[in-house]
């Protein structure tokens, strides 16, 4: 559980793995082996196995598999009354705290992911791992005095281990400290030569900067420093966007391209459909935008192995932007029936995160036929995504909420992750701000600057 709690998955794997070797009627091993597995049938085989193991178990663990499986599976309603059941009957318990609060934190629950962890760590101040979850939570929020006290506290609590310094890194460069942040990944680096978390850290970084040509260099370091297939082919797609941030988009699909090829081989259904997507971005054509995503669909519908919550999520995402570009070419009837599509995927699988993908693609295609006003509640309920963020700017300005739009421009100046949604709006946002003299000084105001 420590290794699990410290992302050092593929050692948790192999201890779960033996643990159930000894003892086949371990439940709990083959529940988290199905939490941790990047194989689609292991993890459905093993998940499966520890729900028909569950009966002989003890009513907390049942609980505990109730609620963890509810959620591999999109049973949102049973896992979260598991889990509140779970946490009533255990409230010291400061594993589960953990568990839960690392849980809510994947569905951007934040506030109340830090008041479990809060829980935790209270319970047990040297409780690591929860400082780790805790530091996050405060650093989505944008609260970075108390995100960086917690980090420090991890790092002091496992001096010798290279996730805490992982950890501050990716902090420090979602707060803008790209040469701090490249300072801690080397110190994971320096800790374990082949923590290839904090490799990638460092190509991600590169290209924030947009020093691309150093970025692929070092993206390349991680895919070979990586034995898992699933990482190599998400790392080759990171690489593959470095030139969509050099304005290459050709060489950006091409690149994609290849990854979906890549993906395909390996049966990786939702990496495959998200290279398909990222291509969709990147085209200006809208025919040929078009065509991948009916390509990203088509890799969709066909897999029964891939884990479920991934695939839907990224179904979800297909639709958004389908819906999105139907809108943009006057196509409104067609964007009708595809946000009705997203609507009803989202309803049944009840996921905090496709609701926000629903939100964000009803607001954006709203203001493509130019409803600005009906596009704005719609568009506030998609936080962090820079697509959102850079429409619900323009909706701002057209209904003369001049001010909302200009704190919101600031915001998403300084996004910091490494996604194609940042790339495709933030270094453009960036340099029109920097060219704007009067926009230049209202923001070194805004921010207390001389």
């Amino acid at each position: 559980m420590q290794q699990y709690e410290n992302e050092h998955l593929q050692k948790a794997l192999d201890s779960w793995r033996a643990a159930a070797r000894k003892d086949p009627s371990f439940a709990l091993a083959h529940l988290f082996i199905s939490e941790v597995t990047y194989d689609p049938t292991e993890q459905k085989g093993e998940r499966r196995h520890a729900k028909s193991l569950a009966r002989r178990a003890s009513r907390g663990e049942q609980l505990l598999i109730t609620w963890l499986a509810g959620t591999g599976e999109e049973q949102q309603v049973i896992a979260i009354v598991a889990m509140n059941d779970l946490l009533d009957k255990y409230p010291k318990d400061r594993r589960l705290l953990f568990l839960a609060g690392r849980w809510l934190r994947t569905q951007d629950q934040y506030e109340s992911a830090a008041r479990l962890l809060e829980r935790a760590v209270a319970l047990d101040s040297n409780y690591a791992a929860a400082w780790n979850q805790l530091a996050f939570c405060y650093g989505y929020n944008a609260d970075y005095p108390k995100a960086f006290a917690a980090m420090e506290r991890y790092i002091r609590l496992l001096p010798k281990d290279p996730t805490p310094q992982n950890s501050y890194a990716e902090l420090l460069r979602m707060a803008g400290n790209f040469r701090g942040a490249l300072a801690h990944y080397q110190l994971a680096l320096k800790i374990d030569p082949s923590f290839d978390l904090s490799q990638l850290g460092i190509a991600d970084t590169y290209a924030l900067l947009g020093d691309e040509a150093t970025a692929r260099y070092e993206y390349d370091k991680a895919i070979h420093m990586t034995h898992e297939i699933n990482n190599r082919i998400r790392y080759e797609l990171q690489s593959a966007l470095t030139y969509l941030r050099e304005r290459k988009n050709g060489k950006a699909v091409a690149a994609l391209n290849s990854v979906a090829k890549q993906a395909h081989s390996f049966h990786l259904t939702v990496l495959e459909a998200e290279s398909f997507r990222d291509m969709a971005l990147c085209e200006r054509d809208q025919s040929a935008s078009f065509k991948y995503l009916v390509n990203a669909e088509t890799a969709l519908a066909g897999d029964i192995e891939a884990p479920t919550a991934e695939l839907h999520r990224e179904q979800a995402q297909v639709l958004r932007i389908q819906a999105i570009r139907e809108a943009a070419a006057g196509q409104e009837s067609d964007s009708a029936q595809t946000l009705k599509r997203l609507e009803l995927l989202v309803n049944e699988k009840r996921d905090t995160v496709m609701r926000h993908i629903y939100n964000g693609a009803t607001g954006s295609s709203l203001l493509a036929e130019k409803k600005y006003a009906q596009a704005i509640p719609y568009l506030e309920e998609d936080p962090g995504n820079p697509l959102s963020m850079q429409a619900l700017i323009l909706a701002y300005s057209q209904t003369g909420a001049n001010d909302r739009a200009h704190v919101l421009e600031l915001k998403l100046t300084e996004l910091n992750v490494p996604t194609i949604e940042q790339a495709l709006v933030v270094p453009d946002l960036r340099a029109k701000l920097v060219a704007t003299k009067e926009k230049r000084g209202w923001f070194s105001k805004l921010a207390g600057r001389n």
